[in-house]
């Protein structure tokens, strides 16, 4: 059996030894904040765009540095199905 990977992007931000999660609607686990890059947008492109969606914080595209990618079975997916996050840490103005 093949695997089908969705590719993802996503913050990193630990502050205070508390680190920032999300959850989707009608889902019961939290992830890390970000998501899907569109047509043609950089990794860093689409992490600033996907923060400002979900968290209403603005990235500082200067500060945002690689920490690692990760991959694994895919939430609420078929069977086969794995996510590969590409995950950055950064500086943000907001709360």
């Amino acid at each position: 059996m093949s695997s089908t990977f969705i590719d993802k992007l996503a913050l990193i931000a630990l502050k205070d030894d508390k680190v920032a999660l999300v959850r989707s609607h009608n889902k019961t686990l939290f992830y890390m904040p970000g998501g899907k890059r569109e047509a043609g947008e950089t990794d860093e492109q689409a992490l600033c765009r996907e923060i400002d969606e979900e968290l209403t914080v603005a990235l500082q595209p200067n500060s945002i540095a690689f920490y690692g990618e990760f991959a694994g079975p895919a939430d609420g997916k078929q069977d086969g199905t794995q996510v590969r996050i590409r995950c950055y840490q950064a500086g943000f103005t907001g709360q």
